[in-house]
């Protein structure tokens, strides 16, 4: 049976979502597949794969523009994305991957997405302390019990979690 040829690229500002590409890595094993960060990726090489996984951090709402970048530079696109991101909410993110979107247009289909909660640790300890005072009492306790419950995303189950994300796409295409 052939193997899929795979890319697996990544922007990662704090290394939470690296960790999450390198298990989604693992769950490609079997396959031709390729792990990447996202500066590392010529877009001209693209066309060359059959799926592209493509992942970032949330920042402002957003992944980060060099995915865009690197979609809007290539020439050709693969025929299937699959998007992954990691995120300091409970809840994930409606659209972070809408200029993404947009840059692919028709041209691709986008199979799946998958959402890691993430460590922000990206944010210094003083800062957020300062947004933690800034808080009315209840929304303080609130807030306090999130960051707590956020300490060490991604976790093994998350990672866990992305290694069989990607290992039942896989296994469905």
């Amino acid at each position: 049976m052939k193997k899929l040829k795979i890319l697996v690229t990544y922007f990662s500002q704090t290394g939470n979502t690296e960790k999450v590409a390198k298990s989604i890595y693992e769950g490609c094993q079997g396959e031709d597949v390729d792990l990447k960060p996202i500066k590392e990726v010529d877009p001209s090489e693209l066309k060359n794969y059959e799926l592209i996984f493509l992942g970032s951090g949330i920042y402002a709402s957003r992944v980060n523009q060099a995915l865009a970048n690197l979609v809007s530079a290539a020439t050709e696109l693969p025929p299937k994305f699959i998007f992954f991101y990691t995120h300091a909410s409970k809840e994930p993110y409606q659209d972070g991957f809408k200029v993404v979107k947009r840059k692919i247009g028709d041209s691709s289909s986008i199979i799946a997405e998958f959402d890691c909660c993430g460590d922000n640790i990206g944010v210094p300890e003083a800062m957020r302390n300062t947004m933690l005072e800034r808080l009315p009492p209840e929304k303080r306790k609130e807030a306090e019990e999130h960051q707590n419950w956020l300490k060490g995303r991604p976790n093994e189950e998350d990672l866990l979690n992305a290694k069989k994300f990607a290992q039942s796409l896989i296994n469905k295409l």
